[in-house]
Parts: C-alpha cells; sequence; structure tokens
C-alpha cells in the first residue's frame, strides 16, 4: 500500500548562512515532489531573511542559537524544553535535517515524525534522532544535501535559485548605484582572508575601468575593510548591512568577488558572475556550486591543513596573486585596458 504524501514537512538546516543559502534546492524538490505539502524550515533566527520568501516555504521556524547556547544549563533547559514542544505541536509527517549534529539531531527525535531523516555521517550523534539514515557520499556539500530528496523520492534537481524581499529590494533601488561590483573581502578566519590590499589594488582597477565598487559584510567586520573603504569611489555598506539587505546588493551586481563566503552562494542564487578566492578550503566541497571556473584557489594540501589553525595567518591566501583576479576580472566582465 502506497504511503499517503506528508502535509506538512520539517527541514532543519540552521546554520551557517552559506550552507543556509545553498541548501535551496532541498526545498525546491520537496515542493516538486509534494506540492500540496506545507514545508517549514527551521533556521537560525539570523540568517531567516535568506530564505523567507522563497516561494517553497510555508513558514520560517527561527532558531535563536544564542539563546540556547549551552541549552543544557538549568537557566536555559527550559527554554529549549519550550521550543522542542511546540516543534512536536506542528504535527509534522516528515523532517528532513541537513544539519546533522547533535542538537538538529534532537529537534528531528523532538518533532516525533514518523519519518526522520539525515545524513548517516551525522556528528555528536545526532544520529539518534533519525527514522533513516542516509549515506551521502557525494563530494560537494551541495550533492549532499541533495541526496536526501532521493531518500524519499523527490527529485534531485539543483535548483539554487534565491528570492530577496520586496523590502529589501525597494531599499536598494532606493541607494540609486549602477554598474557596481560587489566585494566580499572579510571573514572570521585569518586564514580564509585575502589581503585587503590586495582588495584595494583589486577595486583600482575596477574603479579605472567605470565601475562603482560595494563593499559588504558583517558590520561587526567593519575593521577589516577601513583601508579598502578609504578610497573614492567604494562604498561602504558594513555598518547598514542585513542578510535581506545583502540578498538584494548581489541580486543586481555586475560580478561578485569574494573569500570563500556566502557572499559566493548568494551569487550564484542569483546567477550572478563570481570569482571565488579559496585557501586553506576545497572549493570542490564548499565552493560555488556548477562554478569551477570561477575559482582561484591556492596550492594546499587539504588532508593536512585546516582553516581553523590559526597559526596558518594568511599563507595559503597569498598565494593568489592580484594580476590573476585582475585577468579573471577582465575575463567576466570586459573591463580590459
Amino acid at each position: 500500500m502506497k504511503a499517503p504524501a506528508p502535509e506538512r514537512i520539517l527541514f532543519i538546516r540552521p546554520s551557517a548562512l552559506g550552507d543556509v543559502c545553498r541548501s535551496v534546492p532541498v526545498v525546491a524538490n520537496l515542493k516538486k515532489k509534494w506540492p500540496d505539502a506545507k514545508i517549514d524550515w527551521l533556521v537560525q533566527s539570523e540568517f531567516q531573511d535568506a530564505i523567507a520568501s522563497h516561494p517553497a516555504i510555508h513558514e520560517v521556524i527561527p532558531f535563536h542559537r544564542t539563546a540556547f547556547r549551552k541549552w543544557y544549563f538549568p537557566t536555559r533547559f527550559f527554554g529549549f524544553l519550550a521550543f522542542l514542544k511546540r516543534l512536536k505541536a506542528k504535527k509534522y509527517d516528515l523532517v528532513i535535517d541537513a544539519q546533522g549534529l547533535g542538537r538538529s539531531g534532537l529537534m528531528s527525535w523532538a518533532t516525533r515524525a514518523k519519518e526522520r531523516i539525515g545524513p548517516a555521517t551525522a556528528r555528536e550523534f545526532g544520529w539518534l534522532g533519525y527514522t533513516s539514515k542516509i549515506q551521502t557520499s557525494k563530494r560537494h556539500t551541495v550533492e549532499q544535501m541533495v541526496a536526501l530528496c532521493k531518500a524519499v523520492g523527490a527529485p534531485t534537481e539543483f535548483d539554487m535559485q534565491l528570492v530577496s524581499s520586496q523590502e529589501e529590494r525597494a531599499w536598494w533601488q532606493e541607494q540609486q548605484v549602477q554598474q557596481y561590483v560587489v566585494l566580499a573581502p572579510t571573514s572570521r578566519w585569518l586564514s580564509k582572508q585575502w589581503p585587503i590590499e590586495r582588495y584595494t589594488e583589486v577595486a583600482k582597477h575596477l574603479i579605472s575601468k567605470g565601475c562603482t565598487v560595494v563593499v559588504v559584510g558583517a558590520p561587526s567586520e567593519s575593521g577589516q575593510v577601513e583601508t579598502l573603504c578609504a578610497h573614492e569611489g567604494v562604498i561602504n555598506l558594513l555598518p547598514k548591512m542585513t542578510v535581506g539587505r545583502l540578498l538584494a546588493v548581489i541580486e543586481s551586481s555586475r560580478l561578485v568577488i569574494a573569500n570563500d563566503s556566502a557572499a559566493l552562494h548568494i551569487a550564484v542564487g542569483f546567477s550572478r558572475p563570481c570569482i571565488g578566492l579559496f585557501g586553506p578550503t576545497d572549493p570542490e566541497k564548499v565552493g560555488p556550486y556548477m562554478q569551477d571556473d570561477a575559482v582561484l584557489r591556492s596550492d594546499v594540501d587539504y588532508e593536512r591543513v585546516h582553516f581553523k589553525d590559526r597559526s596558518l595567518g594568511q599563507q595559503f591566501m597569498e598565494q593568489i596573486e592580484v594580476d590573476e583576479v585582475l585577468d579573471k576580472i577582465d575575463d567576466l566582465i570586459g573591463t580590459k585596458s
């Protein structure tokens, strides 16, 4: 007897922003399989604007990570327990956990959904929350997540399309910035950050060819871009930046140039040309999907190097020369002198 189609589906992918943006093929495929189903997305609250306008999503379930950090402490346990009870009250028929960690596995289990799918490689015993553990042996992160669709009989297409909100598009249109290139030079990890003085050389090149340069990043990272943003023709958006605004800015850009960051995946989501600068992270796993020609990479043994090793400094990112980036820019948008 054929199982009934699920009426309520929960997709769990709380973080990080880049991973959230490149997870949209999962909900798109689920909606194609079950167009009448209500699909909710559990996402970290500060990232919800990245996916809130996506037409496949019925409701965004915000997860306040800061409030629930160390949830097992008595002062926070009852708040986290109430959150889990609210998930159970939704009466989901199907849960797909693409995060694959202990907390997301616990959330999956707490729904009591009849079918709970997650990766067999889930860490921190997260797999204990699933009714089915799925092997996702594909190399790229996007392919690993789409493999979860196959497990429930949904299509395995790669519809990366993102959708910005009308409000944020209107805000950006009011700024009246034309013919601009987006630079996303900041990083939480110094090992992933191309030297800011090299971004400055890139900005000068773009300005000399008639482009406006727009710099994006988290407001807390403003100190990383001071020298770059001191140049005429460079617009510093960091003090005003939100996730929703980041989508709107990238959506109509001529080109996006970034370290390994969410900006690249947003560029893919809006079919914008991009240049990704990769050092100690493997673009074949986490790079802009199906955009291999857009990647400039250093020579790294990924089995022996990890980007969280603070002793690395910028040694791998420094292997990427300014001229390589300028040549790639000229190839993509025809700014060669």
